[in-house]
């Protein structure tokens, strides 16, 4: 017998929460590593954008420069020569900071002859003038202007407050160059964000994870339940129970199907105990048709002819009837041996307490098993039940002397509207889920479930069994006229 794996990472719940958890956890790290790799696609794919975005962030700190009307000349000038090294941005050209009248604030990188004026093309000097009107609320959504002009790009984005627009930010580049570009740059920068957040995935994966598998898996296994209750009543003969699960999905269809398969079999068994009471009735057909029938023509032979020579010759005539009573007397014999077969001699003149109570008297002195018989009611059953009551009751005590070790075994019968045989030993005991039941049991349960009642049978390792067996005083009317009651 396979060892019981009942560990908690055995369950069916718990392999489904890990599985949600891994499977988070390898779907999260996979979206972050496409979301860096889409990243860098995009930065390279679109330098001028990105570049463009990192002035209007540098546009939106310069601000802090202005206070009030006046302007912090070196913190203004620090900002401008600080930022491309801060972005990881190399370019061709400058950054300059323009005020609302057209005159250069402050100014950082190479201008050659632009260092007071600043000419510029026609289109980025209106940029510059859009930039100026933009409102206050606009142009601190890091709002930005792009000129190209050959191979040089000119950007500009507003220096603004939350009351007005205080200057422009210029930026004049070529060969812009960012340290994103570079995959030798890139991946040590992705490796160290990588691992910044890798705890923060982890710790929302499993969070994510648990929370997923035991909210899902909670009503999955709950559904296998239902499949693994009715498989075990199956297994013992009892095709009663079936699947409680009228989902649509492919459980619910499992499910069906094997409800139709269940009654296909409990259908089955009751044609082949159909079968087997007929193939009885034939044997026994067969027997009497044989042996008392023939025997039965030969008696009425002999007290045929014995009659008629009773005035003729008195000794023939006797010795005619002597023979027929042979016959006769071998006639009952025969058929005391087949009604024998049919009803235990045991019940013979008796009823089933007295029968059951002698019989637990000596299995007592045979088995050396202390054994306790107590009988309630003296309702009569039908010979039938009587029957199947003492023959479970002898498979019950068989099976408590040869595998249950028992020490005690305590017998209950009560007679009343319903008839119920409790048969409890100390023994050793089973496990119900993981024993397959025998010929024995299997016969109890089928005696018990022809005449319309039922046959439990509870049990644990190191506390005993327990057999119940119980049904309605006059039976199943219906199945034991079909010949059961043999």
């Amino acid at each position: 017998m396979l060892a019981n794996k009942s560990g908690p990472f055995y369950r069916l719940q718990w392999k489904l929460t890990f599985f949600y958890i891994l499977t988070t956890i390898v779907v999260m790290i996979l979206l972050e590593m496409i979301a860096v790799l889409g990243y860098y696609a995009f930065v390279n794919l679109n330098t001028n954008k990105v570049f463009a975005m990192q002035v209007g962030t540098v546009a939106q700190n310069a601000v802090s420069s202005f206070i009030g009307p006046y302007i912090n000349q070196n913190k203004l000038d620090q900002a401008l020569q600080e930022w491309p090294a801060e972005f990881g941005a190399e370019f061709q050209g400058y950054s300059a900071v323009v005020g609302p009248d057209g005159e250069l604030l402050a100014v950082s990188g190479e201008i050659g002859q632009e260092s007071q004026s600043l000419p510029l093309p026609d289109k980025v000097r209106l940029n510059i003038q859009s930039a100026s009107a933009l409102e206050p609320t606009v142009a601190k959504t890091m709002r930005t202007y792009t000129a190209k002009v050959k191979d040089t790009v000119y950007i500009v984005a507003p220096i603004a407050n939350h009351v007005e627009v205080r200057a422009v930010l210029v930026v004049k580049a070529s060969h812009i160059h960012l340290a994103s570009q570079s995959i030798s740059q890139f991946i040590p920068n992705a490796a160290s964000f990588f691992g910044i957040s890798l705890l923060g995935f982890l710790t929302g994966a499993t969070i994510v994870g648990i929370a997923f598998g035991i909210v899902t898996s909670r009503s999955l296994v709950r559904r296998i339940h239902k499949f693994l209750t009715s498989a075990n009543r199956w297994s013992v003969g009892d095709f009663s129970v079936f699947v409680q699960d009228h989902a649509g999905d492919e459980l619910g269809q499992l499910g069906h199907r094997l409800n139709h398969m269940a009654g296909q079999l409990k259908q089955l068994m009751r044609t082949q105990q159909d079968l087997a009471a007929i193939e009885e009735r034939n044997r026994l057909a067969r027997e009497l048709h044989d042996s008392i029938k023939q025997q039965m023509f030969a008696v009425s032979i002999w007290v045929s002819t014995g009659r008629s020579l009773i005035e003729q010759d008195g000794a023939a005539a006797k010795s005619h009837l002597a023979e027929a009573e042979k016959l006769i007397d071998h006639m009952q014999r025969e058929l005391n041996a087949l009604i024998l077969e049919l009803r235990p001699i045991a019940l013979e003149g008796k009823d089933l307490p007295r029968a059951l109570s002698e019989y637990v008297s000596a299995w007592q002195e045979q088995t050396g098993i202390t054994a306790a018989f107590d009988s309630l009611g003296d309702n009569e059953a039908l010979p039938a039940i009587e029957e199947a009551f003492y023959r479970i009751a002898q498979e019950a005590l068989s099976n408590a002397a040869r595998h249950s070790g028992a020490g005690e075994v305590t017998i209950r019968l009560e007679c009343s509207d319903s008839i119920t045989l409790m048969i409890r030993d100390n023994g050793r005991g089973f496990d119900e889920l993981h024993i397959r039941p025998g010929v024995g049991l299997s016969s109890m349960k089928e005696r018990m479930a022809a005449l319309g009642g039922k046959l439990d049978i509870w049990s644990e390792p190191g506390k005993g069994t327990l057999i119940t067996a119980q049904c309605d005083s006059r039976g199943n009317q219906k199945e034991i006229s079909g010949g059961l009651e043999k």
